[in-house]
């Protein structure tokens, strides 16, 4: 008995003792992604693969499903309807929400990603606000964007942007340690966005709560008259292909700019508290806390926040605290129906601009 409990020790000590990685890295059966052979009782399985490294589709095909919460794999394209609810917090969309609705006609709802839409009708290929100058080490579409966007790859927003190609420039990253995301490679960059730092959600923000939900990297900004300075955040991942929306001196929590070029992500709520912006969420929620129906950056150093304390480093306004990455049943992917908000009206339930301009409600 002694000589079983001593195994048992050692066994368990042994556990604790693997790297944290063991546990970050992709989970799941092989054969979740993966086909040895592509053939079953004489006949093909994958009539279109398998595809590189034996996998069973391309990044779309993998990431085509329903999420249950209890998936392994993200699924950013559904085959039938979402359900999205009014902010998409509650229903079966994840965080950067779902390309079902682009994918099925309305270009207005998501990125148009080849493999998934056509090119937009209005725009063309070429990201609005472009600015090659945003793109710090000049591979996102170095001479310009003469093809679709695509997930990953020199004109796609994961991998490292070396390789047109998105399913070379993204290899490897699966499977690597990502218990430390820093940025420093694919695979340990927030989401596969490299150079991006942040706080992964273990299950993508499928119905995130106030104290579970992904945490987004940003600094609260004093200068607008140049490129932000850090390209780690969340935003700058945005200003890599929409740069001409992320800085000029039209913007300003001084209100300097007239008129104002755009509005202003990268600032803190509490630079302009007079507002009632410190009042977020408004109503929403008791003031102070987490809402990620319209989620904000921090530095990270308070790790997933539950409580905004409004101190200029936990508040700070994001692309992605109206928009949605991947897409939105609503125009401009946003994360509510813009055309619902009606100030003074009380419909604080299908706006939530008011969670920020409280104010106004």
């Amino acid at each position: 008995m002694k000589h079983k409990w001593l195994m048992l020790i050692i066994f368990m000590a042994l556990v604790l003792a693997l790297p944290q990685g063991s546990w970050a890295r992709v989970q799941g059966a092989c054969s979740d992604c993966h086909t040895m052979h592509n053939s079953q009782n004489g006949a093909t399985i994958y009539a279109n693969g398998p595809y590189r490294a034996l996998t069973k589709g391309d990044c779309v095909g993998c990431h085509t499903g329903t999420n249950s919460g209890s998936n392994n794999i993200p699924y950013v394209l559904d085959n039938s309807q979402p359900n999205y609810g009014t902010f998409g917090i509650s229903g079966n969309t994840l965080a950067g929400g779902n390309f079902y609705w682009v994918k099925n006609g309305d270009d207005t709802t998501g990125h148009n990603v080849e493999g998934i839409a056509n090119v937009d009708q209005n725009i063309g290929m070429t990201p609005p606000g472009w600015n090659s100058g945003f793109n710090a080490n000049g591979q996102i579409a170095p001479n310009g964007w003469d093809h679709q966007l695509t997930c990953a790859g020199v004109y796609g927003c994961h991998g490292k942007h070396e390789e047109v190609d998105d399913f070379a420039d993204i290899r490897g990253a699966h499977h690597a340690d990502d218990s430390t995301i820093d940025g420093s490679t694919v695979g340990t960059s927030f989401r596969f966005l490299y150079g991006i730092k942040g706080i992964e959600d273990s299950d993508w923000e499928y119905q995130p709560t106030s104290t579970e939900h992904n945490q987004y990297y940003a600094v609260n900004r004093t200068d607008v008259s140049s490129m932000p300075s850090d390209t780690a955040t969340i935003n700058y991942l945005c200003a890599e292909c929409h740069g001409d929306f992320h800085s000029g001196t039209g913007v300003s929590y001084t209100g300097s700019g007239s008129p104002w070029l755009r509005h202003p992500s990268d600032f803190a709520l509490s630079s302009a508290s007079g507002a009632g912006y410190t009042d977020y969420p408004g109503p929403f929620g008791t003031k102070g806390t987490y809402w990620p129906g319209a989620p904000l950056g921090s530095d990270l150093t308070g790790g997933v926040l539950s409580t905004v304390t409004f101190s200029g480093t936990d508040d700070i306004v994001l692309c992605i605290s109206c928009h949605r990455a991947h897409g939105s049943p609503y125009a401009d992917l946003l994360r509510w129906d813009y055309n619902n908000c009606k100030a003074s009206s009380g419909n604080g339930s299908e706006c939530g601009c008011f969670a920020c301009h409280t104010n106004k409600y």
